[in-house]
């Protein structure tokens, strides 16, 4: 018998069908949804992770800039405080040379120079090189690289770098002052009778320039200096004009500059009442003449021009300077009573960088570098150009020298032995 279809069944089915795929749709589009909304909050998740990785990473940058500015603060607050009391002996040699010996620092290297010649010694004491000589009072000067060593009322120069003897000759007179340039050009001051040379030789002797000089003409030449590059020379004179005082600071200039002029004299300034008894060329264009109630700076690489002039009201105890510092010790003045001496420093184009007053008498003072050295037979003080104290200390030994030898290392020259000391 034939299955009867029942009416209706199929559309049943279609619709049941329909209604199927609108909640597999509708399942569908909710798991997308969901999804969709999972992918966004972990990809929201992953955004405020990265702004809040971002804003720590921001943060201890800023924390380390912050602790390295106060580091920064503390190690400056605490080098302008500090002051070394305390030392510690890096070596010690003892000594076999003469007890006239004089110390120069050359570089990394240290010449001793006495009357029967010149060692060069490293850091370890040991010889470098060593020249013999007889000298009844050998003088030295240094510029740069390069030292003069002469006879003082003798007729014997000398001319040493670090690497041994350059040069070697006799001067025509008797030797009173002398001066050596950066390659070896030296200038000396000679006297014969009433008449009075300023000579310039090369490092071999032979002569560039020869001036004659006397009191009634030119004046007598207290202190002569070249400049580092050997084309300048400053001499100071000395005359009378009646009962009157005249000094003179002259400027010589040997290369095409100076050609034209008489003498290669380009410039020449006159102090009426006051006695220049030190000129000294400076790092750069600069150079100062010492009076005796003052300072008188210059300025001008082939014309020095005089540029500052300062008059003191007290005497000047001690001069010392290096190419780019001058100073002045003179005795305390009337506002401040409280201390012996003061110390003034000014740079070489005679600006003023520091001053102090201090109550140790002292054997020597000294520049080298930002540094002033200050010492007697047993103690020691150190400052900065601005004025600062940076050490004080009481040495073991009696102390006969003082050599910088860079850092917070120094060399001291006592009777018995040659120490190589650091502050601490």
């Amino acid at each position: 018998m034939e299955k009867q279809k029942i009416p209706g069944m199929n559309f049943l089915r279609e619709w049941k069908n329909k209604i199927k795929e609108k909640i597999d749709a509708k399942i569908h589009a909710h798991r997308e949804a969901s999804d969709e909304r999972m992918r966004s909050d972990e990809m929201m998740s992953l955004s405020a992770k990265l702004r809040s990785h971002i804003t720590r990473a921001r943060l201890r940058t800023i924390l380390l800039i912050c602790a390295g500015v106060l580091l920064m603060g503390a190690v400056v607050i605490y080098t302008q405080v500090r002051v070394f009391h305390s030392y510690k002996i890096l070596s010690s040699t003892e000594r076999s040379d003469d007890s006239a010996t004089h110390y120069v620092r050359l570089g990394k290297r240290t010449l001793k120079c006495n009357p029967n010649g010149v060692t060069c010694v490293n850091d370890s004491d040991a010889i470098q090189w060593n020249v013999t000589f007889t000298m009844q009072n050998p003088v030295t000067d240094i510029c740069g690289k390069m030292v003069a060593v002469g006879d003082q009322r003798g007729q014997d120069v000398y001319i040493f770098d670090e690497n041994g003897q350059v040069g070697h000759f006799q001067v025509e007179h008797t030797l009173m002052k002398i001066r050596v340039a950066a390659q070896g050009v030296v200038a000396a001051v000679l006297e014969d009778g009433e008449v009075t040379w300023v000579n310039v030789y090369d490092s071999q002797g032979s002569l560039l320039v020869e001036m004659r000089t006397s009191m009634s003409e030119t004046g007598y030449p207290l202190d002569v200096d070249l400049s580092p590059d050997g084309q300048k020379m400053a001499v100071s004179y000395l005359t009378m004009d009646n009962s009157d005082i005249i000094s003179k600071v002259a400027f010589y200039n040997f290369s095409s500059v100076g050609q034209n002029e008489a003498g290669n004299l380009v410039n020449e300034v006159e102090y009426t009442g006051s006695v220049v008894p030190q000129v000294s060329f400076l790092s750069g264009s600069y150079a100062v003449a010492v009076r005796d109630n003052g300072l008188t700076f210059f300025s001008g690489r082939q014309v020095p021009e005089q540029k500052t002039e300062i008059t003191l009201g007290q005497e000047i105890i001690s001069v010392f300077r290096s190419d780019d510092y001058v100073g002045i010790v003179t005795a305390s003045d009337e506002e401040e009573q409280t201390h012996k001496y003061k110390m003034q420093l000014y740079r070489a184009n005679g600006s003023k960088c520091g001053t102090r007053y201090f109550d140790m008498n002292y054997m020597d003072i000294a520049i080298s570098g930002k540094k002033v050295l200050l010492y007697n037979d047993k103690n020691i003080v150190i400052y900065g150009t601005g004025g600062k104290k940076e050490a004080e200390l009481t040495y073991e030994s009696q102390i006969l020298e003082m050599i910088s030898a860079g850092g917070r290392r120094y060399d001291i020259i006592t009777p018995d032995s040659t120490d190589r000391i650091k502050l601490r």
